[in-house]
């Protein structure tokens, strides 16, 4: 069948477009984008840019952060305790490998998830090493805000933000927290950290919650438009427009398929007359039942029909031989005379098509334009040799 899936329409910016909004940028504004983007691998438009410019940034911030206590370390000031030398390096090695390995190709999923990761344990790991410090403690209430957007899942953000909020109370309760004057206090501290990572959680879903549904709309909009864009309205099937993106990618592909590409223009004989004696209603859902008649001789997966206007169609295929692109020309014209319907200025009792077929070479140049001008010549010897019937196209 003529499916929509079988076609993907892309849009590609030309060079020009890609490069202009760069021509105002400073060189330290592109580097900043250069490393966000993962070196141009995404942009507004792509449906990753928010998860993969978050791992970027908080990557690169770990990066400067874990190289800077490493530095403090050697150089004498930062005591080089074993658990906090070991996250420092860990750190370090680890946003170095997902800054490189997105640049490279890594999944941004993949990114998001050992991103997360090692979100959780190092802001976790940091509070026990050192516990001591009131504002190591307080590092983990910026973890729920990443978590939601590095996941984009509400339970999954959810589930790590409680794990986490359990991970700070049990550590004040146990005291390894900073140095509390009574139970008081204590309370007071663990109320606080679970009131404010829940706040966060609870509006971090919300945005989530909303951006996912904005993103479904969008989405939806854009599959309805291109569908448009791409479909004859009262048939449902392939526009010229899409005919002519349709048969340069297939020119493009043409030495890398043994089989033959071959294109089929057909009309309706006297379509004129029946709308005429039958009304233009009746035309138009001849127009339709022609339109499942060539989509059900034409039903493999890389046959594709168009109505190209009016009551004129195409069907752009590829065969074993010539003999088998004829045959199936035949099957055509054979399908729609059998679907009984009456023919008012004839050339026969039952409606009838007449068509051109053309056999693209597989060597030298073509192009669409040359490809449909040659079969519509064919079409019109139809025509002039009686109708109801279909003649090969020149080269």
């Amino acid at each position: 069948m003529n499916r929509p899936e079988q076609i993907l329409l892309e849009t590609h910016a030309s060079p020009a477009d890609d490069e202009s909004p760069e021509k105002g940028r400073g060189p330290l504004q592109r580097l900043w984008r250069d490393l966000l983007t993962s070196g141009g691998r995404t942009s507004e438009s792509c449906p990753d840019y928010l998860c993969i410019t978050l791992i970027n940034l908080v990557q690169g911030t770990a990066l400067l952060v874990w190289s800077l206590f490493l530095t403090l370390i050697l150089l004498g000031p930062l005591e080089p305790l074993p658990g906090r030398l070991a996250i420092d390096v860990a750190g370090l090695v680890i946003a170095a490998w997902v800054i490189i390995g997105l640049r490279r190709g890594m999944s941004a999923t993949l990114a998001a998830h050992v991103t997360h990761a090692f979100l959780f344990l190092c802001l976790l790991g940091l509070s026990i090493v050192r516990s001591d410090n009131p504002l190591t403690m307080t590092l983990p209430l910026i973890y729920p805000a990443l978590a939601f957007l590095l996941l984009d899942d509400i339970r999954r953000g959810l589930a790590g933000t409680l794990l986490m909020t359990a991970g700070l109370n049990i550590l004040l309760s146990s005291g390894m927290g900073p140095t509390l004057s009574d139970s008081t206090m204590l309370l007071d501290g663990a109320v606080t950290i679970t009131v404010v990572m829940l706040f966060q959680a609870a509006v971090m879903s919300l945005y989530v919650h909303h951006r996912k549904q904005a993103l479904s709309l969008l989405r939806r909009a854009s599959v309805r438009l291109n569908e448009l864009a791409s479909h004859d309205p009262l048939t449902g099937l392939y526009n010229r427009r899409t005919f002519i993106e349709v048969l340069e990618r297939e020119l493009s592909r043409r030495g890398k398929s043994e089989r033959q590409l071959a294109f089929l223009l057909f009309d309706i004989d006297r379509f004129k007359a029946y709308n005429d004696e039958f009304g233009h209603p009746q035309g138009d859902e001849l127009l339709k039942r022609l339109a499942s008649t060539a989509t059900q001789v034409f039903s493999r997966r890389e046959d594709v029909v168009f109505r190209l206007g009016g009551e004129e169609f195409g069907v752009v295929f590829r065969s074993e031989s010539p003999e088998q692109a004829a045959e199936m020309a035949d099957q055509l014209l054979a399908a729609v005379e059998a679907m009984e319907e009456p023919a008012p200025a004839g050339p026969k009792k039952n409606l009838t098509v007449s068509a051109g077929l053309y056999l693209v070479a597989k060597g030298g140049a073509t192009s669409p334009n040359r490809i449909y001008s040659r079969a519509d010549q064919a079409l019109y010897r139809a025509k002039d040799a009686g109708r109801a019937c279909w003649l090969m196209a020149s080269q």
